[in-house]
């Protein structure tokens, strides 16, 4: 029979196929009403039919899956030990004080109400010993002398309260501390109570340092003004050196994000000699303890959770990674995360060598840090881990526990500054917002800066309609600071402080205790613009003993600014 002859039923068999259409269906349960509480109680009706459910769920089929029941750790522990500043030496790092006191503190600048309260003290010390009839000597020999801004109206209060009936007890604190000169004035003024006043000396001086915390030095600082911001290393003892550095902290709390990793960095430390300590293993063995938290479902069936957290009511969109992270592990591995409690003394740079679990079959498992193995990507994102500044491949896995403060109590802003763009003047103005106030508090700079003199009337000469105008003023308390360019660059600029004809120096430190010339980098003023600001900050440390410094803090601005500074204007004479 021809291949042509083939019955239509043979072709069917041999050459095609009949086409298969393949179809899902699910079974979706349709409430009769609208009360559930039966449907609820979950009633077993039929126990065997649950069981061939669960075996066909394959819910009887075993995992290689177990529970951790012993971990050990072993890590290496490093103290760090020394810290150095942009300018300067490297000095040690003692633990009695917390590490952003070390960073933020300055020298106390000297003001009225600082004088005041130095000069009640001592008077305080000298009515124990019925000594205050030398008062009237004592404001001989210390004068308070101030010059007030008439604009500063609490402190001229003060000023006339206390001019002629209180000494200047921060001068006093100098001819103590710092000049000595003291002893040889009470020896010739008081001849017959100076071991008095000597013994009084040195209470007095040991009051005022551990009333404010302050550095050794002027000098010793980390903030630098052409950056907003501190910078500053601390550092492990030279033995196996390890140096972290933090070079943009402003934001008044120090933690283990603030710091990388500078491999090229060896801090010495002045007159160090001698073989110094290296790391030290920690080997720790526990019992892991499972995580459990409000909302997490329970394993069982037939367990409810508390209505105080429900992940399902999660607001978010497919690109809201965060949110469906947190509803994947409240939800899906809840009962499946374990704690390992790892002891760690404050002011320890600890690298984890290993962990090993063992679970209840006998397993031995060894962890590996994140990032670590076949799939390592050097630019991965890491959590508790520093970054290395030069490696473009970091092996090592450091955490650095901070010594730093949890809660600090700050006072109102003593000085303000808000550096914001002004697109329109191609410029950026410094606006004093606070200045600080000789009462010990700030006040604001547009009333400062206010002029008590209006200007003079305008006379136009002859029949005259219109007028020439050079250019117009800003408040006193705006400081200009015009763009120039980089030296040995002509596209890269930063910011150069300038000053307006006529115009008074700066009101606060912020502004004019860098010298001339001050440039301050173009990127640390964006165009929303940064507020830095100085307060006092007042802590209590771990050995019980309360912390007073003034530090500085940077936040980002409210956006541009307008001066109205115009040039080259014509105006309609009224």
């Amino acid at each position: 029979m021809p291949e042509a002859a083939r019955s239509y039923t043979e072709l069917l068999l041999v050459s095609y196929r009949i086409p298969s259409i393949t179809a899902y269906n699910r079974l979706e349960n349709s409430p009769r009403t609208a009360n559930f509480d039966r449907s609820l109680k979950a009633e077993v009706r039929d126990p065997l039919w649950m069981l061939t459910r669960q075996w066909q769920f394959g819910e009887f089929e075993g995992e290689d899956a177990a529970s951790p029941v012993t971990a050990q750790i072993l890590g290496m522990h490093t103290t760090m030990d020394r810290v150095s500043f942009p300018k300067g030496d490297a000095f040690p790092f003692k633990q009695d004080i917390p590490l952003e006191t070390h960073v933020e503190r300055e020298v106390i600048r000297p003001d009225l109400s600082v004088s005041v309260q130095m000069g009640r003290y001592f008077l305080k010390l000298m009515k124990k010993h019925s000594l205050e009839g030398k008062l009237p000597d004592f404001i001989t020999r210390y004068p308070l002398i101030y010059a007030i801004d008439p604009h500063d109206k609490d402190a001229v209060v003060l000023y006339s309260a206390v001019k002629h009936k209180m000494f200047d007890g921060y001068r006093l604190y100098q001819d103590i501390a710092i000049s000595h000169v003291f002893n040889t004035w009470v020896d010739t003024a008081f001849p017959a109570d100076a071991g008095t006043f000597k013994s009084l000396a040195p209470l007095f001086a040991a009051w005022h340092e551990r009333n404010y915390s302050q550095p050794a030095n002027a000098d010793d600082t980390a903030w630098l003004p052409s950056q907003l911001e501190y910078q500053f290393s601390i550092s492990s003892p030279q033995n196996q050196q390890v140096t972290l550095v933090a070079d943009q902290y402003y934001e008044g709390h120090l933690d283990w994000y603030s710091f990388d990793m500078d491999p090229r960095k060896q801090v010495p430390l002045p007159g160090e000699e001698g073989e110094q300590a290296g790391p030290v293993e920690n080997f720790v063995s526990f019992l892991p303890s499972p995580i459990a938290f409000k909302g997490m479902p329970h394993p069982r069936f037939w367990q409810m959770e508390e209505n105080q957290t429900d992940f399902g009511k999660i607001d978010t969109s497919v690109t809201g990674m965060l949110h469906l992270m947190l509803a994947e592990f409240g939800l899906i591995y809840s009962n499946d995360w374990f704690m390992l409690p790892y002891p760690l003394a404050v002011n320890t740079l600890c690298e984890i060598k290993g962990i090993v679990i063992t679970d209840v079959f006998g397993q031995e498992i060894l962890i590996r840090p994140a990032g670590k193995g076949p799939e390592t990507n050097w630019h991965r994102w890491a959590m508790f881990h520093h970054s290395s500044k030069t490696a473009s491949t970091n092996n090592t896995n450091f955490f650095y526990l901070t010594p730093a403060i949890t809660k600090a109590l700050e006072c109102p802003p003593l000085e303000e500054v808000n550096f914001l763009r002004d697109e329109m003047a191609n410029m950026v103005w410094a606006v004093e917002n606070i200045v600080p106030s000789h009462t010990g508090k700030g006040i604001r700079g547009d009333e400062m800066a206010r002029v008590d003199t209006p200007p003079s009337d305008f006379v136009p000469v002859g029949n005259a309609v219109i007028r020439y105008v050079l250019g117009t003023t800003v408040p006193g308390n705006w400081t200009p600071f015009i763009p120039v360019h980089v030296e040995n660059s002509d596209t890269e600029i930063r910011f150069q402080r300038a000053r307006m004809p006529g115009a008074k120096p700066a009101y606060g430190m912020l502004l004019k205790e860098q010298p001339a010339p001050y440039f301050i980098n173009e990127e640390e003023i964006p165009r929303a613009g940064v507020i830095v600001s100085i307060s006092y900050q007042r802590t209590r440390w771990l050995n019980g003993e309360p912390l007073l410094w003034r530090g500085r803090f940077k936040q980002a601005g409210k956006g541009e600014g307008w001066s109205n500074l115009k040039f080259d204007q014509i105006e309609d004479i009224p």
